[in-house]
């Protein structure tokens, strides 16, 4: 139960921060927000945790909430902005993963043992996670962006966007993210059901993401 009030404590947060950037920077508030959630994400991915005797990793609040501010600009300032904030989650997912990986390879002091060795075993043997989070995240936010665009032309309504574009968009971020990172190191039904476990979970966060969608493009202008 603690997990699940941690998590709703995380979509909180990561919604809050990116309403309030948006209200005080316009676009590059989300610009910004990308910067911090995609590395909140390099590290938080790392761990994971149980729901319901089954693992699932950490940072389903910040990798969902990339994807909303993503819909956030192809809705409010033009699918054509995407590719600045797709650059965004890349270089900083590319440089921090770098130097998070770096620093647990580096040989340690004699000093504070035990903590620089828990910092090393976290650090230094997660570059398929890495790959995972970069790739996962940059395709999902560009198809995602693409797709939203496709139904805001065919229905320009902000919830019907989101809640579809969410549903098949978080499909294929979940099977790209836990394929490259688990398939090697899960038993098949684990990665199938780690799949499935994080789909609900992070769609049902992509759809709660509707709100402050809905209240950035109709209220901040």
């Amino acid at each position: 139960m603690i997990n699940i009030i941690l998590i709703v404590a995380e979509v909180i947060v990561a919604y809050l921060l990116l309403y309030f950037l948006n209200k005080r920077f316009n676009l590059e508030g989300i610009y910004y927000f990308g910067i911090i959630a995609t590395f909140a994400a390099c590290i938080m991915t790392l761990k994971n945790i149980s729901i319901m005797e089954i693992s699932v990793p950490l940072g389903l609040g910040v990798t969902t909430s990339l994807l909303i501010g993503g819909n956030i600009i192809t809705q409010k300032y033009g699918k054509d902005k995407i590719l600045s904030y797709l650059l965004v989650i890349f270089l900083t997912a590319l440089v921090g993963s770098c130097f998070l990986n770096l620093s647990g390879l580096l040989e340690n002091s004699e000093y504070n043992i035990f903590a620089n060795k828990s910092y090393s075993n976290i650090f230094k043997y997660n570059l398929r996670t890495y790959i995972a989070l970069i790739i996962s995240l940059d395709l999902s936010v560009y198809f995602s962006s693409e797709l939203y665009y496709l139904i805001k032309r065919v229905q320009n309504k902000v919830i019907i966007n989101n809640i579809l574009s969410i549903i098949i968009i978080e499909f294929v971020e979940n099977t790209i993210f836990v394929c490259i990172a688990y398939v090697a190191d899960f038993a098949l039904i684990d990665v199938i059901l780690c799949i499935i476990f994080r789909y609900l979970i992070k769609t049902l966060i992509g759809i709660i993401g509707t709100i402050p969608l809905y209240i950035i493009n109709k209220y901040n202008k």
